[in-house]
């Protein structure tokens, strides 16, 4: 999860580029730099672990609870986001690769949260309460929240 989600509005499309980086991948498709040196991966200094990482920022740390599996998040788990050590957000769900998969739920410290399917549909609840349909897009190491786009999306 990202500081504040901000909601870009354009044409159809509900762009929630900070709502939580929602870390969501086919682990088949991934193939991470665990060096440090991409910052599309993090680590969780403390069990050293790795989660994907689609919108790095400055500031920014996770901590996992779950299991690690060749050094990746893996499994059943609450992956919390902190900027300048002020939480920003949950992801949590079945994570595979250092990246959530299946059925999840991402909520940002605002009140924003998506909770659906990785790939797939959902539900984006916006601050004010309002829910709105929506769908996961894959991003290089993560996910980006959109909303359907009226003709595309028939699910």
């Amino acid at each position: 999860m990202k500081a504040c989600p901000t909601v870009a509005a354009s044409a159809a499309i509900v762009l929630l580029a900070a709502l939580a980086p929602a870390t969501a991948l086919e682990a088949a498709d991934v193939k991470p730099d665990l060096s440090g040196k991409d910052p599309r991966w993090i680590e969780d200094k403390v069990v050293h672990c790795w989660a994907g990482n689609p919108h790095p920022q400055d500031g920014e740390q996770i901590y996992w609870s779950g299991a690690c599996e060749n050094g990746l998040i893996s499994g059943e788990g609450t992956l919390t986001w902190l900027q300048n050590g002020q939480i920003t957000g949950r992801d949590i769900g079945t994570f595979k690769g250092g990246m959530l998969t299946g059925h999840g739920r991402i909520t940002a410290v605002d009140g924003t949260s998506y909770e659906g399917e990785f790939p797939g549909t959902g539900v984006l609840t916006l601050p004010d309460g309002r829910k709105v349909p929506a769908r996961s897009v894959r991003e290089p190491s993560g996910w980006t929240i959109e909303e359907p786009v009226p003709g595309v999306d028939t699910k």
